[in-house]
């Protein structure tokens, strides 16, 4: 091997170990971070953080501590139906479809107030031009 081969080969490998040192900091850094053990793998720190960040969702959910995502996520879409439900003047226990059709029918209301005439009666005054019936 020559002089500039030699060089190189020391000079990649003193790259490459300082990149592992970083690989490795980082590691035992999100390892603090979980609360893991600093030689914890990657592994680990994955299932800790999941563990944890599940938790608190579940506790904040209102869900039990053991509960699944799936469970968490039901109780979730649960109660976020029954509060739009409620919003929107149908049953707390209302399907999505019942929301649905509650929202287009008060959509269809509103735009029907809006945007078409309605029969006059005989004892509604004609419009006027002049503003505030001034004329």
């Amino acid at each position: 091997m020559d002089e500039r081969t030699n060089r190189t080969a020391k000079s990649s490998q003193e790259w490459r170990d300082l990149f592992e040192q970083i690989g490795d900091q980082i590691r035992r850094e999100a390892a603090r971070a979980v609360g893991v053990g600093e030689d914890a793998t990657w592994a680990t720190i994955g299932q800790v953080a999941d563990d944890k960040a599940r938790h608190a969702t579940a506790e904040a959910s209102g869900a039990d501590e053991d509960a699944s995502w799936e469970e968490i996520g039901r109780r979730i879409e649960r109660s976020t139906r029954s509060q739009i439900a409620q919003a929107v003047g149908v049953d707390g226990e209302a399907t999505w479809d019942t929301i649905g059709q509650a929202v287009g029918s008060r959509l269809e209301g509103l735009f029907q107030d809006l945007f078409v005439a309605r029969p006059k009666t005989e004892d509604e005054p004609e419009d006027s031009d002049e503003p505030f019936g001034l004329d």
